[in-house]
């Protein structure tokens, strides 16, 4: 899919419109991505330092996969270039001193594939963040890559946001990889320069997270945010088994309850006040990038200026507000949409009182063992794999998204639009097969089996 930086700009906004956000809030995306001394950083781009342990690096796949080389259209079905839509909007003004420079950095790194004033969602992740560290597209590895995250921990000062994407483990765990219980696996970064200490994916977790420059922890994805597949238990038992089945074979958890192991008086549980949880299997990547474009509201126009967040997220000390999260520390506002409801592309039969009573059939999916009742995400909202509602209110390029006010409560339908039915986006159920409550803790384990025959 090729998305310019207007289009993810005008995305952003009418998915936050989806969500309820009001034109003040949508407003204040655009500038978020804009330039800010608080970060200190390079144009004033937030710096990332993105982290991997036990996972299949499936959510950078689904993130990366979305950043494709795009031809600098602006407005699809036109020849309008992207920059000339920037120039309208004020993003190549001189305000801050940047527009220069700004459009020197981007003819040099810029999509050379396309022309110099062609700009896309690759150049989206160069101009809006700084991409510091992350060991699926950076060159360095192994024991380099270790050598520059040790040079990080020890001398940065400035801000910066913590990605983690996959499950944590202690070396020192107590789990059930072995018959006695004594050892578990766990993912290494590399050596040191000596090759005579091996260090893991948790201890610098645990360093980098504790750093008073560490602004934000974001768990990309299952394993990163409640343990996942990683920290899943065995389904059988002890004695046929020959190790403890209640335990998590691999000793694998999510960051929050990581960084809680270190006890209520360590640093370590200090930090889990900053942790932001993104789960999906795998993410989405718009949840990605609005949760972090939320967080770069608050921050740009809250905590740099020392007062509270305008989207009511964090305190003026950056501190994550309790209300604005929910008890699994996801955010309210990208995920506080039930996938059971208007948006969901069976929800009519399930008014009318048709099920499907085996896979493949047409119809309401819960009797066949659909989890939606259960799970909220932006699936039935926004949908998956560029095919977001078809509901034929594109502006500036923007793929409009199906909000609840679309939905007809007299009716229990979607209106007719273009000659046929409003789609809602494609997801499982769209496809035919139950929601698996792939964004809620559990997952896997409290929801299996997926499908009852």
């Amino acid at each position: 899919m090729a998305i310019t930086r207007r289009q993810f700009v005008t995305r952003m906004g009418a998915l936050a419109g989806a969500m309820g956000l009001g034109q003040a809030d949508i407003s204040r995306l655009s500038e978020a991505l804009a330039y800010n001394a608080g970060w200190q950083g390079a144009l004033g781009k937030p710096r990332v330092v993105w982290i991997h342990g036990a996972e299949c690096t499936g959510c950078s796949t689904s993130l990366l996969s979305f950043y494709e080389a795009g031809d600098g259209i602006a407005v699809e079905g036109t020849s309008i270039k992207t920059a000339d839509a920037l120039t309208l909007a004020g993003f190549f003004d001189n305000a801050d001193g940047n527009a220069a420079t700004r459009v020197a950095a981007h003819n040099v790194f810029g999509s050379v594939e396309q022309d110099a004033n062609a700009w896309n969602i690759a150049d989206v992740v160069v101009e809006i963040v700084d991409l510091e560290y992350h060991e699926t597209v950076m060159a360095m590895g192994g024991d380099l890559a270790y050598q520059w995250l040790a040079d990080f921990k020890a001398n940065n000062t400035k801000p910066f946001i913590l990605v983690v994407e996959g499950a944590l483990q202690k070396k020192t765990n107590t789990g059930a990889w072995t018959d006695t219980g004594t050892a578990v696996s766990w993912c290494s970064i590399g050596m040191n320069d000596a090759g005579t200490l091996e260090h893991d994916t948790a201890e610098m977790v645990a360093a980098l997270a504790v750093k008073p420059s560490c602004a934000a922890i974001i768990g990309i994805g299952q394993c990163a945010t409640f343990g996942g597949y990683p920290g899943c238990k065995a389904p059988i038992s002890a004695a046929t088994a020959g190790f403890n089945s209640a335990l998590s074979q691999t000793g694998a958890v999510g960051t929050e309850d990581f960084l809680k192991s270190f006890g209520g008086a360590s640093p370590e549980f200090a930090a889990a006040a900053k942790v932001v949880n993104v789960p999906g299997c795998p993410t989405n990547p718009w949840w990605f990038c609005l949760t972090v474009v939320l967080l770069m509201v608050e921050y740009e126009q809250g905590v740099w200026k020392g007062v509270d967040g305008p989207l009511g997220i964090l305190t003026s000390t950056g501190a994550i507000k309790g209300t604005a999260v929910d008890g699994t520390r996801r955010l309210k506002a990208v995920y506080g949409t039930p996938v059971h409801g208007p948006a969901c592309p069976r929800y009519e039969d399930y008014v009318y009182s048709r099920f499907a009573l085996k896979p493949g059939e047409p119809g309401c999916l819960q009797k066949i063992g659909c989890k939606g009742p259960y799970t909220k995400s932006l699936c039935g909202l926004h949908g998956w794999n560029a095919m977001q509602p078809e509901n034929q209110s594109k502006s500036a390029g923007a793929v409009g998204l199906t909000s609840a006010s679309d939905y007809d409560l007299a009716t229990s339908i979607y209106p007719i639009v273009g000659g046929k039915k409003n789609s809602r986006g494609s997801h499982c159920t769209s496809a035919g097969h139950p929601c698996m409550a792939c964004t809620e803790k559990g997952y896997p384990d409290s929801f299996v089996p997926f499908v009852v025959r």
